[in-house]
């Protein structure tokens, strides 16, 4: 029974940690800071939770207590202490709701923010899960002395136990990461996690039943009710106080909002907190919202009769929508559009909210990490073939909280190239400033780019005259060099044109010393994007 429970806490606190990343993620994103403040919080409370909990143990199974009176006293104490962690589980879903935005809010940066929310959030259970194998280990220990008489086997029981802990977060974790964060909603899961630390308690010592119950009631009352809200919220989407939706798929949390762009309605899908990573105008869903997708035009001004594109990043599905309308770029519909996009959370929301094209026949639709889909079609090619794709559309870099570094590599730079046919075009977007300190991670991803393109163009889009600045900066990469149109001189479309006159015109050093070319093995973004948020 003992090593079931530890086993059992084990899992929690695997379960418990993967759902604090989601819980976190729309107030402060989803990157390596938020899950450092996580894990470190949730070690430092097992750390002191496994020092009270081997106290406790000894305060309470002293050799001299009567072997019965010891033995329902030690159960009673571990079905409480776990009791006391399934409160501290439905705690951290309720303050969970609240608590990071309100931290969001108050102006602390990102760091601060996180490191204050995780430290309310799950320092309680975490301490409190922390004294359950210290103490189920002591008590396994005092039942094994009391049969025998003499102290035996301790090292091996403590092994046993401690195995069985870890055993039970390795199940915790393939359990949250590949079932239920991509089935429950945070909520749902951290009350999940209340219910399973109560029945735990439950195989401990079923008495007192009153707290067990107590717990089970107000998850079951919170499952209840986290599922009527959902239901309501799937019948009535914006109808009640125009509220964003909030989506959970296996990949990320999602909202889906109402907003206003240049005076028009818009539906905005935000994946990160400040702002939205794609609209769609209510009244002209095919239009586009955001500046830089317009920049996408220059592409089909350097090579008119495109056919085969690749989109890699799919998200709202903004830009494959323009390109199968009738108001497209490209030369004639007679086009192919393959999109690598990982999350079929964020295809599927793309498609209910935003009309996401995917049942065109002209588009496929590819649920793969955009690298590992460079990697494997590009080991794919012929040796010394010419890529298949005319035109390469990469929007995976759209937010500076988790940056996608290994797409932005020399060895992704290399991969791309071999998907690119010789007069075909790349143009990525990045979130970056182009000068400065700021500017570091272009840099480094324009650097990867230049060891396998002999063109490499830099398009600022917000802000073209001041390069210091964090916005879309749009770059394009060309296999063999070639002169550029000429907007005042030569006839291209107007968002061409727009974006023709934004070209950066600054020296680039190759390679720069402050921001060497990003490499698989090497790419420090976070380091780069740490003064993005001042």
């Amino acid at each position: 029974m003992l090593a079931a429970v530890v086993f059992l806490n084990g899992t929690a606190v695997m379960v418990l940690e993967m759902t604090g990343a989601r819980l976190l993620a729309p107030h402060f994103g989803s990157s390596v800071v938020v899950w450092t403040c996580i894990i470190g919080v949730i070690m430092a409370g097992l750390s002191l939770g496994s020092a009270l909990g081997g106290r406790l143990a000894d305060t309470l199974l002293r050799a001299s207590a009567g072997e019965n009176a010891a033995r329902k006293k030690g159960d009673a104490a571990l079905s409480g202490l776990l009791v006391c962690a399934a409160f501290g589980a439905l705690l951290t879903a309720a303050l969970g709701l609240v608590l990071p935005g309100f931290f969001a809010r108050s102006g602390a940066s990102v760091y601060v923010g996180a490191l204050l929310s995780s430290l309310c959030l799950f320092t309680p259970p975490g301490l409190l899960c922390g004294m359950i194998t210290p103490y189920a280990t002591r008590l396994r220990i005092y039942r094994e002395n009391a049969r025998s008489g003499q102290e035996r086997n301790i090292g091996r029981i403590i092994g046993r136990m401690n195995a069985m802990a870890t055993l039970g977060s390795i199940a915790g974790t393939f359990l949250g990461g590949f079932v239920l964060l991509s089935f429950f909603g945070t909520v749902s899961i951290l009350l999940g996690v209340a219910l399973c630390l109560a029945a735990t308690a439950a195989l401990a010592a079923l008495r007192p039943l009153a707290p067990k119950a107590a717990v089970a009631l107000l998850a079951g009352a919170g499952l209840a009710g986290n599922a009527l809200h959902a239901q309501w919220i799937e019948h009535t989407g914006f109808a009640r106080d125009n509220r964003p939706i909030s989506i959970e798929t296996p990949y990320a949390s999602l909202r889906v909002g109402k907003g206003t762009e240049r005076g028009r309605a818009v539906l905005l899908l935000a994946s990160d907190p400040g702002s939205a990573q794609s609209a769609m105008y209510v009244d002209d869903p095919d239009a586009l919202v955001f500046a830089y997708t317009r920049f996408y035009a220059l592409p089909f001004a350097l090579k008119p009769d495109a056919k085969r594109i690749l989109m890699l990043g799919g998200g709202g599905y903004s830009v494959p929508r323009y390109l199968l309308s009738d108001n497209t770029w490209a030369a004639s519909g007679d086009i192919s559009l393959d999109v690598a996009e990982l999350d079929p959370g964020m295809t599927a929301t793309a498609r209910k909210y935003f009309r996401a094209p995917v049942d065109d026949a002209r588009m496929r639709v590819l649920h793969e990490d955009a690298r590992a889909f460079i990697n494997r079609t590009s080991t794919a090619l012929p040796a010394d073939s010419s890529g298949p794709y005319d035109l390469i559309f990469a929007d995976v870099f759209n937010s500076w909280y988790t940056v996608p570094f290994h797409v932005g590599t020399r060895q992704a730079a290399a991969g791309i190239r071999r998907l690119l046919a010789d007069d075909g075009v790349c143009m990525m977007n990045i979130i970056t400033a182009v000068s400065g300190d700021k500017g570091r991670l272009l840099r480094a991803v324009r650097g990867a780019f230049a060891e396998s393109f002999e063109q490499v163009e830099i398009f600022p889009v917000q802000y073209p005259h001041n390069s210091g600045v964090v916005q879309n900066v749009m770059l394009m990469a060309l296999p063999h060099k070639r002169k550029l149109p000429d907007p005042a001189t030569e006839r291209v479309a107007p968002a061409a044109a727009l974006a023709l006159r934004h070209r950066a015109v600054l020296p680039f050093a190759d390679p720069d010393p402050g921001a060497p070319p990003l490499d698989d093995d090497f790419a420090p973004v976070e380091l780069y994007t740490l003064n993005f948020m001042e």
